[in-house]
């Protein structure tokens, strides 16, 4: 078994289990548009058949708009993920979002105006939405082109800790070789399957290795515990932000929401310290009872935070960036109410403008 392979299917596993953790499912094949192949899923394009390291439903869908599926490349060699695996990923979303069967038949119906048939194939067409994820960093070329082009990215670095993320960057061959290979390969097939159930006699292999103390059970299992306790907020600019409770419990606002009704708004205050600038503090509470609490730490997106940089870390431009880019929040989360996977968090408007005019009373 190769190196390269184990760190890509466990990269795949993560990110798989995050989305999951937000209420995403897994797109089942309609053949021939989409099919599986040994283990591997793979959706048609105009020029070939593409084989998805991962692709899911969204909990929900938009009105009058084609359903979308979310297909992730994932990408697990190198130190930082480069301009040119985004476009890539470019090419692959017009290759398989313009892929349209069009036979000759259907193009002799169009001649005749009262055809009795439509000259397109009849079946469910999806817009599909590519994003990028990765074990490490993107170079700065790479984030301007996925801005520019609507890419999503994802790296790990941004929400598990250093020393995981230097964990798995240490995976190499020599360490894939001092291991059994039949352990290995059982934990490869559970990290592929996307209906993997640890817990079945199919994996008792990957379930033993996985619970000794060696690297790969390491990261999965902080991994794990690390998405337990985190969530996936959505901002209206479209950028992503990892929410991670400070009360490593399940016990929080956002897993207890329903009971104060569905789809209820929930208030936020933005707080960040110098200490650690890119890190800032969502303090979330329920409006009718402002005791019902929970600080979640986020890591502000990274073109976000360059903004603010260019000010000198500002502390009016703070406030505007509160303001401009977190206004609302859209949270997945299947654990809170899995018919409708998701809450929405207003930033407290009447204390943002608080904390503007203290700001000018102190300057």
């Amino acid at each position: 078994m190769k190196a390269g392979n184990v760190k890509g299917a466990l990269l795949e596993y993560i990110v798989r289990q995050l989305l999951k953790n937000c209420g995403f499912t897994n797109v089942r094949a309609v053949d021939p548009f989409s099919f599986e192949r040994s283990g591997l899923f793979f959706v048609n394009g105009k020029g070939a058949a593409h084989d998805a390291d991962i692709i899911m439903n969204p909990p929900i869908q938009m009105p009058f708009a084609y359903p979308t599926q979310l297909l992730f490349e994932c990408k697990a060699y190198g130190n930082s993920a480069s301009l040119t695996i985004v476009r890539n990923a470019a090419g692959l979303r017009n290759d398989i979002n313009d892929f349209e069967i069009v036979t000759r038949e259907s193009i002799l119906e169009r001649q005749n105006n009262r055809r009795a048939n439509y000259a397109v194939d009849t079946r469910t067409r999806f817009l599909y939405q590519v994003g990028v994820a990765s074990v490490n960093e993107f170079t700065k070329p790479a984030v301007e082109f996925a801005s520019n082009n609507k890419i999503p990215l994802l790296s790990l670095s941004w929400f598990l800790g250093p020393n995981t993320i230097q964990n798995f960057n240490s995976i190499n061959q020599a360490l894939i070789d001092s291991f059994a290979q039949e352990d290995i390969r059982n934990v490869y097939d559970f990290l592929k399957d996307r209906e993997g159930n640890l817990y079945s006699e199919r994996y008792h292999r990957a379930y033993e290795f996985l619970r000794d103390d060696n690297i790969l059970g390491d990261i999965v299992t902080f991994a794990n515990t690390v998405l337990r306790y985190s969530y996936v907020g959505l901002l209206e600019t479209g950028d992503m932000v990892f929410l991670f409770s400070r009360m490593r419990t399940e016990n929080n606002i956002l897993n207890s929401e329903n009971n104060y009704g569905t789809f209820s708004i929930l208030k936020a205050e933005i707080h960040w310290n110098g200490e650690n600038p890119n890190v800032w503090t969502l303090s979330v509470y329920n409006p009718r009872n402002r005791e019902q609490s929970t600080d979640f730490d986020f890591y502000v997106p990274k073109r976000i935070f360059s903004h603010w940089k260019s000010f000198n870390l500002n502390k009016s431009v703070a406030l505007d960036i509160k303001r401009d880019f977190f206004s609302k929040i859209f949270v997945f989360n299947q654990r809170n109410n899995p018919e409708a996977p998701f809450s929405i968090i207003n930033i407290d408007e009447e204390w943002l403008e608080g904390a503007r005019q203290r700001l000018a009373e102190e300057g």
